[in-house]
């Protein structure tokens, strides 16, 4: 199963954004990604590094595929512990749904920012906005 590592960052809330994601198969990494979203807030660039890592997933034919997001918020509104009430988040949130029809199985795990995988990510969000 091809584990997807995201991040989203954010300098202001809202301010100038950046996503990122590792790409996982077999303990080894096989993509990276990071790019500026412009402004943004840090659950809006989360939930878009989440988008963007589904649809470079679906593009390379993954059928199954497990999310991992130091961010509680989002990981626990995908797994719908947590209600959606941010209108911008919703909608997110609702394209993220759509777009998990498309795949066997898909999952959201919350990790630690210690994570290996998630420093990697974090710190591809750093070269893209610059040091905090």
């Amino acid at each position: 199963m091809l584990e997807i590592y995201t991040d989203g960052a954010s300098r202001g809330n809202p301010g100038e954004s950046a996503i990122s994601s590792v790409f996982v198969l077999d303990a080894k990494i096989i993509y990276v990604m990071s790019e500026s979203i412009g402004i943004a807030t840090n659950n809006v660039a989360e939930y878009k590094a989440i988008l963007k890592s589904m649809e470079e997933a679906r593009r390379r034919n993954f059928k199954s595929v497990s999310f991992f997001s130091d961010s509680l918020l989002v990981v626990s509104q995908l797994n719908g512990i947590y209600k959606v009430k941010s209108k911008d988040l919703f909608t997110l949130y609702e394209e993220v749904k759509n777009l998990e029809k498309e795949f066997e199985s898909v999952s959201f795990v919350h990790v630690a920012r210690e994570t290996k995988f998630i420093k990697i990510a974090d710190y591809l969000c750093t070269l893209i906005l610059g040091p905090k």
